[in-house]
């Protein structure tokens, strides 16, 4: 009976959760580049940059958890030497019927 019990909630448990989709992962190529450079991402909804600016490692790609859906995110590469972005891309993530 216990076993009965247990996989009714866990089917119960499994099916409310059927039909949801989770927050992405953007997996960005960023150009080749030499130097000092931070990768910085910016919240257009919010207004505000998200985390601290992080080192980037030169391996050409950076993955990017998206926070939240249905905003807009701009990903900058900032060169430390030089005192511009090399590079920017805007992502956004929207959820559709």
């Amino acid at each position: 009976m216990k076993k009965i019990l247990a996989t009714i909630i866990i089917a119960l448990c499994a099916t409310s959760f059927a039909g949801t989709v989770g927050k992405p992962t953007e997996h960005l190529a960023l150009p080749e580049v030499s130097g000092g450079h931070l990768v910085c991402i910016w919240d257009q909804t919010a207004g505000a940059w998200i985390g601290g600016f992080e080192s980037y490692d030169h391996s050409g790609t950076y993955n990017f958890a998206v926070p939240e859906w249905g905003r807009w995110y701009w990903i900058g590469l900032w060169d430390e030497a030089k005192g511009e972005y090399v590079y920017s891309k805007w992502i956004g993530h929207f959820l559709t019927d």
